[in-house]
């Protein structure tokens, strides 16, 4: 059995509630866990049977850069689905090389639909910050209810070589090679850390992938129903502390599979 080297968090319904308070509390204690976790190896390996801390979340890189920054993470970790990675310790910001020109201009297309015709009206605002996405996010996840078969619909008719993901608060639009599975991919090349190494806890359909890669998967107790049956856990708790008990399982078994690991 491999033990779980990294362990990588979505961050929307696993970290923080869109548009609600953060659980300070909760983000200290895996900050204090990230750090007494260190830094991979150059094989890839984890330290101690503490699995080393990382993010991939579908969030624009702003957001992603500030709460590693909160967290206090020093390996690279993944925005906008996989499709950027940001080093916190260089400073530097790559993009997949999926993200082509043809398909920039395609998503432009898909954001002058959005601002047509689901804009107007209503609360939704277009998620300006995103390159290999396009996007909208609004408060009222009636909004969301009413525009996603309409985005379905538009994208099937204009633009079938993209795909559509939905959350209670946004939808996103971007290419079925730009997944949150070939961004994992794409860091644990980088990383030196295969999938069966890693665990991901994720809350919405866009995770699925990413759930059904990795050697151990998790969901919180608030994700969506169609999540649930596809992890190994759901945890009994919601958000942040939900993580915070998938990351210590995963402690747990790192100690149960490799008895000789360093003490933490």
């Amino acid at each position: 059995m491999s033990s779980i080297e990294l362990f990588v968090s979505d961050i929307d319904g696993c970290l923080a509630r869109p548009y609600r308070p953060y659980d300070l509390d909760g983000l200290q204690a895996l900050a204090a866990h990230a750090d007494a976790a260190g830094t991979l190896h150059d094989d890839g390996t984890a330290p101690t049977a503490r699995p080393v801390v990382t993010l991939c979340s579908g969030r624009p890189y702003s957001y992603v850069e500030a709460m590693t920054q909160a967290l206090g993470l020093v390996t690279p970790v993944l925005f906008e689905s996989g499709a950027g990675r940001f080093d916190p310790v260089a400073a530097q910001t790559t993009w997949h090389p999926a993200l082509t020109d043809e398909l920039e201009e395609q998503l432009d297309e898909m954001r002058a639909w959005f601002r047509e015709e689901a804009v107007p009206g209503t609360k939704i605002s277009l998620d300006h910050a995103k390159r290999a996405q396009a996007g909208i996010v609004t408060p009222d996840p009636a909004e969301i209810q009413a525009a996603r078969p309409k985005a379905l619909a538009f994208v099937e008719n204009h633009l079938p070589d993209l795909k559509v993901f939905t959350t209670d608060v946004s939808i996103d639009v971007l290419s079925p090679q730009i997944t949150k599975r070939a961004g994992l991919e794409w860091l644990g090349a980088h990383l030196n850390v295969p999938l069966e190494a890693m665990a991901y806890i994720g809350d919405t359909d866009g995770d699925i992938v990413a759930l059904e890669a990795v050697g151990q998967s998790f969901a919180p107790a608030n994700a969506h129903e169609s999540v649930k049956p596809r992890v190994d856990v759901v945890t009994e708790a919601p958000v942040a502390a939900g993580t915070l008990a998938a990351y210590e399982q995963c402690i747990a078994y790192n100690e149960a599979t490799l008895p000789s690991a360093s003490p933490l």
